[in-house]
């Protein structure tokens, strides 16, 4: 009889346990199950047609982008680009960060957020596209539409390619 109660009581806790382990992505995007600090949008930049006015200093963003690598790349130039438009579709906008680590293209892109009047926000749950060049002179991000789809490689002598990560969130300016 003790050993029939100790096998329910075992079986009850474990699965209990499974039970508890799993979550929908739902559970985790409830408010009462997000314990990060929220981190409000930073604007970076005003659009005026094909003029971008930073509102960060493109030094800070830089050191931000070569934080956000944390690896010892080395940020070269950073720029807002517009992604190429899809008919009667909104303009999305991308802060990218382009430099080297140990003689290698690195760069990252980040998708900005629209307001109302022109500006663009970095949201600190947008992803991050990393690409790492081997054999490259210089990757650019290939896009369909407003996505991110892949990469090109520009000074390919034979066998380079440009790697491409999708990373969930960023960094780039903490709390």
């Amino acid at each position: 009889m003790v050993g029939l109660g100790l096998l329910t009581l075992l079986v009850s806790l474990l699965l209990g346990a499974c039970e508890t382990s799993r979550r929908s992505t739902n559970e985790l995007t409830m408010p009462e199950y997000n314990t990060k600090p929220t981190v409000p949008n930073k604007q970076i930049a005003q659009t005026g047609g094909e003029k971008i006015d930073f509102k960060v200093s493109q030094s800070e963003l830089a050191t931000a982008f070569i934080r956000e690598f944390g690896d010892g790349t080395v940020i070269d130039r950073v720029m807002v680009h517009k992604a190429p438009p899809e008919p009667n579709e909104p303009v999305v906008y991308y802060l990218v960060a382009l430099g080297l680590r140990n003689g290698m293209f690195r760069a990252m892109a980040l998708p900005l957020l629209g307001g109302g009047d022109n500006t663009v926000f970095l949201s600190p749950t947008a992803n991050r596209y990393v690409i790492t060049g081997v054999g490259c002179s210089s990757c650019f991000f290939n896009f369909e539409g407003d996505r991110i789809i892949g990469t090109l490689c520009e000074g390919n002598p034979g066998g380079g390619r440009c790697d491409l990560r999708r990373l969930p969130g960023n960094t780039l300016f903490p709390k």
